[in-house]
C-alpha cells in the first residue's frame, strides 16, 4: 500500500471517529430524555410502539482486587496473570 493510500485511510478513520463522537453525543442526549420521561411516568418498563424500553436498577457484585491485594498480597501475586494485547492508536 502506498503512503498516499495509507494517509487517505488514516484521514478517513479520523473523520469517522469525529462522526462517531457526534452520534454518541446525540444518543446520550436522547437516552437521558427517555430516562427522564420514564422517571416522570414512574415506569421501569414501557411498550413504545414496537419497542420495549426498560430503565431499572440492576444489582451486581464486583470483586475488589485492590482491597484483596492489600489484605492478601501473597495470594494476589500467586493468582495474578500477565497478558499482552496489541493497542492501535492514531494521534
Amino acid at each position: 500500500m502506498s503512503e498516499r493510500t495509507l494517509l487517505k485511510k488514516v484521514n478517513s478513520l479520523k473523520d469517522l471517529e469525529i462522526q462517531k463522537k457526534a452520534i454518541e453525543k446525540q444518543m446520550t442526549g436522547l437516552q437521558e430524555e427517555i430516562k427522564k420521561e420514564m422517571e416522570v411516568r414512574g415506569a421501569e418498563e414501557e411498550a413504545i410502539g414496537e419497542w420495549i424500553v426498560r430503565f431499572k436498577a440492576v444489582m451486581s457484585n464486583k470483586f475488589n482486587s485492590k482491597a484483596f491485594a492489600a489484605d492478601h498480597p501473597i495470594l494476589y501475586k500467586k493468582y495474578m496473570a500477565s497478558s499482552q494485547t496489541m493497542r492501535f492508536t492514531v494521534q
